[in-house]
């Protein structure tokens, strides 16, 4: 079987192309979702602009375990020019300070240093 991972994109003015464990994986547009079936397991997520004209971005990648047959939904957008990932809760979840780490979805787990 296989997991999703649902992004939705609040910007309305980039566009972002997912980072699936290093790969360009499909791109995500302006108030669109993008949608992307994942085997389970862990993998490494991040987001670039898909503008090369825009002044560049930074997105730390976030570290995700998710389980067989789980649906993953996550929010991006960019402020101060850093591309930032966001839970269905609202939380931050490649910010700057502390260390986050644990569930965040059914049969979903972050493990996240944040430096």
């Amino acid at each position: 079987m296989s997991s999703k991972l649902i992004i939705a994109n609040s910007s309305r003015l980039f566009n972002y192309t997912m980072i699936l464990d290093g790969r360009a994986m499909g791109e995500v547009s302006p108030l669109a979702p993008g949608i992307i079936t994942i085997e389970p397991g862990n993998h490494e997520l991040s987001f670039k602009d898909s503008d090369v004209d825009n002044l560049p971005t930074n997105c730390k990648p976030i570290c995700i375990i998710i389980e067989d047959g789980k649906t993953l939904h996550l929010n991006v957008t960019t402020e101060d020019f850093s591309i930032r990932i966001y839970d269905e809760q609202g939380t931050h979840l490649n910010g700057k300070r502390g260390f986050l780490c644990g569930k965040i979805a059914e049969g979903v787990r972050i493990e996240n240093p944040i430096a």
